[in-house]
């Protein structure tokens, strides 16, 4: 009984030393044992990965703490400018619809006749013939807009009920009542309106808060315009302000964004450099 015992308690003892000799691989280098005698063992992680390690890394609080805002900053920017770089095509879809519109019409007035059936504008090339609403409606849509083809659209647009009654567009809010701007647009062309004007029209009318308007605003805002207009080819007053109402929301949404990206990355960049540089 005796032999059996002393057997056990060995393979005890030989137990704990190789328990004791494993756990050596996993301290950092110079690491002290209890005891008076000092060992060097290798690591194999890093010191800073070790949680509660006497000899990891010493931060000062204030590298901690630019580190934090570095990552969070990083992550937080990486979703949020993902999602705003999305938008940015949506932002200018308009614009490029309205200049391809532009585009052809220029195209169209030069191979067609102008007793042609189909929609074409009746502006002329003066400055008197076109719209004076500021030097953003030129670089937005890239064409004067005839006063002409507006005040035409403007006298020919439908009703909101007409339009909504028979509208072909999937969107709720369409089946709500709402104009939506391919439905306008569409009649727009069947009363051989011009297609830049019914365009610029709609924009005026929404003043850039959406591609859906209400029935009761879009009926408000026609009648505005045709009271407005003192004579045939003038065009009210303000219709030119709702027009660069709808600009400034299209401009103000892309300067918002790139100031917002600028100063995320402003921050991305001096907590990273206060955190792993200096």
């Amino acid at each position: 009984m005796a032999t059996h015992q002393i057997a056990f308690r060995r393979a005890i003892l030989i137990a704990l030393a190789l328990l004791s000799s494993s756990t050596d691989a996993f301290l950092p280098p110079s690491s002290t044992k209890v005891g008076s005698k000092s060992t060097t063992t290798l690591s194999a992680f890093p010191p800073e990965f070790i949680l509660g390690s006497p000899d990891s890394e010493a931060l000062s609080p204030l590298v901690e703490e630019a580190r934090g805002k570095f990552w969070f900053y990083f992550l937080a920017g990486s979703g949020a400018g993902g999602i705003g770089a999305a938008q940015l095509p949506a932002v200018f879809r308009d614009a490029s619809e309205a200049r391809a519109l532009s585009a052809a019409k220029r195209t169209g007035s030069s191979s067609s006749s102008s007793s042609s059936s189909s929609s074409t504008t009746r502006g002329g090339g003066d400055a008197t013939a076109t719209l004076d609403a500021g030097p953003f409606v030129r670089l937005y849509y890239d064409s004067e807009i005839s006063a002409r083809d507006l005040s035409e659209a403007i006298g020919r647009a439908p009703p909101a009920e007409y339009i909504s009654g028979r509208s072909t567009s999937k969107n709720f809010m369409a089946s709500r009542g709402y104009i939506e701007r391919s439905d306008f647009v569409k009649e727009m062309v069947a009363k051989k309106c011009d297609p830049l004007a019914s365009y610029v029209l709609f924009d005026a009318i929404s003043s850039g808060k959406g591609g859906v308007v209400s029935p009761v605003v879009y009926d408000d805002k026609l009648r505005t315009y045709r009271d407005g207009s003192s004579a045939p080819g003038v065009v009210a007053s303000s219709f030119a302000g709702d027009l660069n109402g709808f600009l400034a929301v299209k401009l103000g949404a892309f300067v918002g964004l790139v100031i917002c990206l600028l100063v995320d990355f402003g921050l991305v960049a001096k907590n990273g450099i206060q955190g792993f540089l200096l």
